[in-house]
């Protein structure tokens, strides 16, 4: 009886050293780390063919600060002349940060107007007539678009029927732009400010174009 005691018992130790042994084994953490991540690189993938893309880059949601517009050397020339132009409309367009007044014209060329922009000081006079113009503002940008007309000869109509004096609503420095002058192929016109301000000028010819951009 004592030996039949004796030899269960041997028999269990050898059972739980086979079974502790065993515990050891599964609890190796090189193969724990192997297992994981072998799951979760699966699962990463499967999720990301069936998911919907996330936009990941944040814009800014507040509006960009005003850039600088540069001081130009007046008088501000165009590069070379060009064929005639008619005056067809005159108007000024901006956002918050400056103001364009746009010369528009037609032409039977693709040259652009030929222009002459520069600061002028008060008074001002109609050309031909010599009659005082009056300007709102406090500083002055005189425009000169040479040979440019208001009126087509060959077809005995008028091509600019707007306003001689504008008054832009809503605009950030310009407070009125008046024609002075369209004699003798000369077109004139003043561009009046809240001050002296810097400013640049572009000119196209298609379509015939004369911008100039108030900072």
């Amino acid at each position: 009886m004592r030996g039949f005691l004796i030899g269960a018992a041997a028999c269990c130790v050898v059972l739980s050293v086979a079974s502790c042994g065993s515990d050891k084994k599964n609890a190796n953490p090189s193969a724990t780390v192997a297992i994981n991540t072998s799951t979760t690189t699966a699962a990463s993938s499967s999720s990301s063919s069936s998911s919907t893309p996330v936009a990941t880059d944040v814009f800014p949601t507040e509006p960009l600060p005003c850039q600088s517009v540069p001081v130009p050397q007046t008088p501000v020339t165009s590069p070379a002349s060009s064929g005639p132009v008619l005056l067809t409309k005159v108007q000024r367009k901006g956002d918050a940060c400056v103001d364009h007044v746009i010369f528009e014209f037609t032409s039977k060329t693709s040259e652009p107007p030929a222009y002459k922009i520069t600061y002028a000081d008060p008074p001002f006079a109609q050309d031909g007539s010599g009659k005082a113009v009056s300007v709102k503002g406090s500083a002055f940008i005189s425009v000169r678009v040479s040979p440019g007309y208001g009126y087509d000869f060959e077809s005995g109509t008028p091509t600019y029927t707007g306003p001689s004096h504008i008054t832009p609503a809503a605009a950030n420095h310009v407070q009125e732009i008046v024609e002075t002058g369209d004699f003798e192929g000369v077109l004139n016109w003043v561009i009046g400010l809240d001050t002296k301000r810097p400013f640049t000028v572009q000119a196209t010819g298609k379509p015939a174009q004369l911008v100039v951009t108030v900072g």
